[in-house]
Order: C-alpha cells, then sequence, then structure tokens
C-alpha cells in the first residue's frame, strides 16, 4: 500500500514449493504441496524459494540491467511467470491481481468451515525479492509459515524464516485476507497485520486509482472523507491540500521546516494560489476567505503541523472500485478505504468527481461521503488546530 510501507519478508506454513522443474511436470494443484515433515525446516523452506526465484531469473537480471526493477510493470511479469508455474502470487501492493487465487480461496472456504487444509501464497515486494506464506487450518484455527527471499551478488538468497499462529484471521466480502500476528502490549514496532487481494479488480479502475486517487489519498488531508463541491467546499482543508498538492505538482516537500510546532511563515500569494489552484478550481478571492490570507503583505499566513495536530501512522489506501463517466466529461469514481491496520477492506467510502484535462493533468471537482452501516468514521484524520487551540498551545505558554 504507499508511504510508510514496510517490506515485510514472510514465509507460508506447511506447503512448500518445489521450483520450476517441479512445477513443470505437476499438477498445478500439487505445486505448492510438501510434506508436513519436511516443512519444519527452514533450510527446505528456503531452498525451495531459491528455486521459485530460478524461474524469473531472466525477468529479474533484465530490469536490473534496466534499472527498473521496482515498477510495476515488471512486478507484472513476474507474478504472471509465477502464474505460468502453477503459483499463487500478488504484489505487496496489491495493485496487480492474484495469479491462480483458487487455491486461496478454497483455503479461505476451509477456514470459514473449520475444514483442514494448507496454501501457499507468494507476495512480490520491491527488488525482485518476495515474501512466502505457507498457511495451514484446523478446526478453524490458521498456522503461518512465513520467510523471505531477495537477491544477492545475483543469486537469490531466503534468510528470513518465522512461524506462528494467526491471532486474527479474516476473509472479507470484498475478497481481501487480513492475518494478525499476535503481539505482547507495549509492543511499539510495526503493525503485525497483512493484508492480501485475492479476487480481481478491474485494470481500468486500477489505472484510474493511480492515477487521480493514490497521489493523495488519505494521507494528511480530507479531501476524500468530507462533503464538498465547487458550491460549498465545506470543511476542505486547503493547508493540508496545499502540502499534498504540492508535492503531487513539484515532486518534492514545501520549502518551509516543521519542528514541533509552533512555526509560522507567510507564503506568497502566487505560491499556494498556483499549486491550489491546478488540481481544485477555486476562485482566488474564495480561496483567500477560506485561509488565513494577509491583504497587506500579499500573503497567506502558513502553520506546519506540529506535535499537536500530527497524525497517527497507518492511514488507510484508497482503492477505486466503480467509475461513471458524467454527461459535461468528468468521472464518478467510488473510493473505498482499505484500512489494513484495522483489518476492514472498506472502512469509509465517497464518491469523488474528477475532471480530466488534456496532457494528463487533471482537476478535482467533488466529494461525496457515502454513509455504510458499520463505518466508524474517517478517525485516522487528525483536524489542524484551530486559531484558539494553536494559540493555546505555543503563544500562552510563555
Amino acid at each position: 500500500m504507499r508511504l510508510r510501507r514496510i517490506f515485510i519478508f514472510i514465509i507460508l506454513l506447511l506447503m512448500g514449493i518445489t521450483g520450476c522443474a517441479a512445477a513443470d511436470s505437476e499438477p498445478a494443484g500439487d505445486v505448492h504441496r510438501t510434506d508436513e515433515n519436511k516443512q519444519d525446516s527452514g533450510a527446505t523452506i528456503h531452498k525451495d524459494s531459491e528455486k521459485i526465484a530460478e524461474c524469473y531469473r531472466e525477468i529479474y537480471e533484465q530490469a536490473y540491467q534496466e534499472d527498473n526493477i521496482n515498477s510495476l510493470e515488471v512486478k507484472e511479469k513476474i507474478i504472471a511467470s509465477l502464474g505460468d508455474k502453477g503459483y499463487t502470487a500478488v504484489d505487496m501492493g496489491n495493485q496487480i491481481d492474484m495469479v491462480n487465487p483458487g487455491q486461496a480461496e478454497e483455503f479461505c472456504k476451509s477456514v470459514g468451515n473449520k475444514e483442514e487444509d494448507q496454501a501457499t501464497i507468494l507476495i512480490i515486494g520491491n527488488d525482485g525479492g518476495f515474501v512466502r506464506y505457507d498457511l495451514r487450518t484446523k478446526d478453524g484455527e490458521v498456522k503461518v509459515l512465513r520467510s523471505s527471499l531477495f537477491w544477492k551478488d545475483g543469486l537469490p538468497s531466503a534468510e528470513f524464516y518465522e512461524r506462528f499462529t494467526a491471532h486474527t484471521w479474516k476473509y472479507t466480502k470484498e475478497g481481501y485476507i487480513f492475518i494478525e500476528q499476535y503481539h505482547m502490549p507495549g509492543y511499539d514496532g510495526a503493525p503485525g497485520i497483512t493484508a492480501i487481494r485475492v479476487k480481481p479488480l478491474d485494470r481500468s479502475l486500477r489505472e484510474l486509482n493511480r492515477q487521480y486517487v493514490m497521489p493523495l489519498g488519505y494521507e494528511r488531508n480530507n479531501l476524500l472523507i468530507t462533503d464538498w463541491s465547487a458550491s460549498d467546499y465545506g470543511a476542505l482543508d486547503f493547508y493540508d491540500l496545499y502540502e499534498e498538492m504540492y508535492k503531487l505538482k513539484y515532486g518534492d516537500y514545501v520549502p518551509y521546516e516543521s519542528g514541533y510546532g509552533g512555526e509560522e511563515y507567510e507564503v506568497p500569494e502566487k505560491e499556494l494560489e498556483e499549486v491550489i489552484q491546478t488540481y481544485i478550481g477555486i476562485d482566488s478571492t474564495l480561496l483567500r476567505e477560506k485561509t488565513m490570507y494577509q491583504r497587506e503583505s500579499k500573503t497567506y499566513l502558513y502553520r506546519p503541523r506540529g506535535m499537536h495536530d500530527a497524525e497517527t501512522p497507518y492511514e488507510p489506501e484508497p482503492e477505486v472500485t466503480a467509475c461513471e463517466e458524467q454527461e459535461d466529461g468528468t468521472l464518478k469514481l467510488t473510493v473505498n478505504a482499505v484500512w489494513q491496520m484495522e483489518m476492514q477492506s472498506c472502512a469509509f467510502t465517497s464518491e469523488l468527481v474528477v475532471r480530466p484535462l488534456e496532457n494528463g493533468a487533471f482537476q478535482y471537482v467533488s466529494n461525496r461521503v457515502v454513509p455504510l452501516p458499520d463505518s466508524n468514521g474517517a478517525v485516522w484524520y487528525t483536524p489542524r488546530l484551530s486559531q484558539e487551540e494553536w494559540t493555546a498551545f505555543y503563544r500562552n505558554t510563555q
């Protein structure tokens, strides 16, 4: 999923894979199975994983030479190659349809029916490596053996290896598997939760998501979580949008340092308006009314977020699940919030309208929140401090 996404290297429990030679000679349904006793050996798992990596060596080497090993196109080629060999595989960002999803779907059914079963899923990450999940279930309990493989000096190398019983296992109606590893109270490391999309998603919807929605997403802004339109911008926070849209427009952070809070800057009106108006067709007069515009200096008073309004990490990732072309040429996109941290594949839904422009440019037109019966709202979002709160924290403490 984007930013703050740690490349977790993972193994599966009980079903080893026997490499290219075995994959060519055995039925696809058996490629993923190994004897339970052999599964007890990390060395055996690692050896199997290294054989699997050899299946796509040619793709890896060419991509490495062309310096595009982490491109989506290369990951698609790797996943397709593994699919041809009978393996079940998907990418870590859930941007590519899983190949051979039948094994994963059957395993999920077995968990629900408390039947005995096993499955192996390969999750392709960066630099040609993968996380391998060997899963085994009995009486509704899921055992996980996970390991990782990466390339080192031109050779596949499998090193990481661990096993655990899933503390929580979920398979949602949207087609996501969520696996939670238990951590003791007080643990402050990365969340032990994995999200794997099993069901396919239309390729055109994925492309729309990457083009229009993912560049802003849910991180440090409320574009997708509040009702707004050109006639009423509602609670849309234009300072959040300035920061995020600046990165979108220039590929860099705003040129104003932020620390623990209390900093103030005067941003020239042309600079801020040019950024916002590239992506939202708001009139300058109205934009100034909805921000802290200083008429005398023709600047916007800008206060970066500080320790009192910093956002919590691990916000959801957006996923476009439907698109409707409007009569005026705009696109209405249905966007779901996939929140890995909370094991929710639809934590929030909205309808975002965008207007495609020439040369790949676009503008956001409106957003409407779609009420969901089981949603707790966008609780991951922290609003910026109000004027009163900011003054109390940073000016009345002297």
